[in-house]
């Protein structure tokens, strides 16, 4: 459902953040968003800026899978931090999306959830996910841009998407606007940001409560290798790593990267398979 053209001065009028968004790029057709920040020099892209486009003819989502947008109809922008350090930036990641979720229910009449380690999800069905990338400068972080892709008015998906996918105009009755949401998430981006920095172990436990999975035993892919046995899904690392107890008590600790948790009939994940949102 196209619903046109993105206006940025009514997005203007709702954003109230002192930080995040105050530099704001809106591009009606890109590439990818989280390339054209990566790729800004530091002069045009200050702490909190944000380029949003209308169409990503390229975008990209994890694992190297293709991002499928309907163009004037979703939400496709990109973040960029300047931290001091490199620690626990997966940790900001999933504080994103956190921030995503907690919009998403204000209008969404059913619950939410964060599926490890970048997508949100109702009832089984992918609303959105991200994609973090960083650029260094030795051992610390030059900037950190943070892609996030939410279904909105999109009602139809290409292919195996049309079973997996979903819109939140799908899952509520109360009014809403692109340029609303986005400057409601652009302020609740700006407080995870605060709690990654002064209160991390805040944003953990929050965080933690929203993970499909969370507290259960379930199964798990390892470098797209589905293991034999269950692991308890225990939480997340001071430094945003999935903790994971086996049937031997021992604790395991994985990487943003490296794991999966697979629930239900869910297969584990191909690389290349296309995705309903992406950078």
């Amino acid at each position: 459902m196209d619903t046109g053209p993105f206006n940025e001065e009514e997005f203007l009028l709702f954003l109230q953040t002192e930080w995040v968004g105050k530099h704001f790029i809106s591009l009606p057709v890109s590439d990818s968003t989280n390339s054209y920040l990566k790729e800004l020099p530091q002069c045009d892209s200050p702490h909190g800026s944000v380029v949003f486009s209308d169409h990503q003819k390229k975008g990209r989502g994890q694992y190297g899978k293709r991002w499928v947008s309907e163009p004037c109809a979703n939400l496709s922008f990109s973040v960029i931090f300047r931290p001091e350090c490199a620690n626990a930036l997966p940790l900001l990641t999933l504080g994103c999306a956190y921030a995503s979720l907690t919009v998403f229910e204000r209008y969404s009449s059913e619950s939410l959830v964060l599926k490890w380690p970048n997508d949100l999800l109702a009832s089984g069905l992918k609303l959105g996910g991200l994609l973090t990338e960083s650029v260094f400068m030795g051992m610390f972080p030059e900037r950190v841009v943070v892609g996030i892709g939410l279904n909105l008015f999109q009602t139809t998906f290409p292919g195996d998407l049309s079973e997996t996918a979903i819109s939140l105009s799908q899952l509520s009755d109360k009014p809403f606007s692109r340029e609303k949401i986005l400057a409601e998430l652009l302020q609740e981006i700006e407080f995870v940001y605060s709690f990654w920095k002064q209160q991390p172990s805040l944003l953990r436990g929050l965080v933690q409560k929203k993970m499909e999975g969370y507290g259960s035993w379930v199964r798990i892919s390892v470098h797209n290798e589905l293991q034999e046995e269950p692991y308890k899904f225990i939480g997340i690392s001071e430094r945003g790593e999935l903790l994971m107890l086996n049937e031997q008590l021992d604790v395991h600790t994985f990487s943003y990267e490296q794991v999966r948790i697979i629930t239900g009939s869910e297969g584990i994940p191909q690389t290349g398979d296309p995705v309903s949102s992406g950078f």
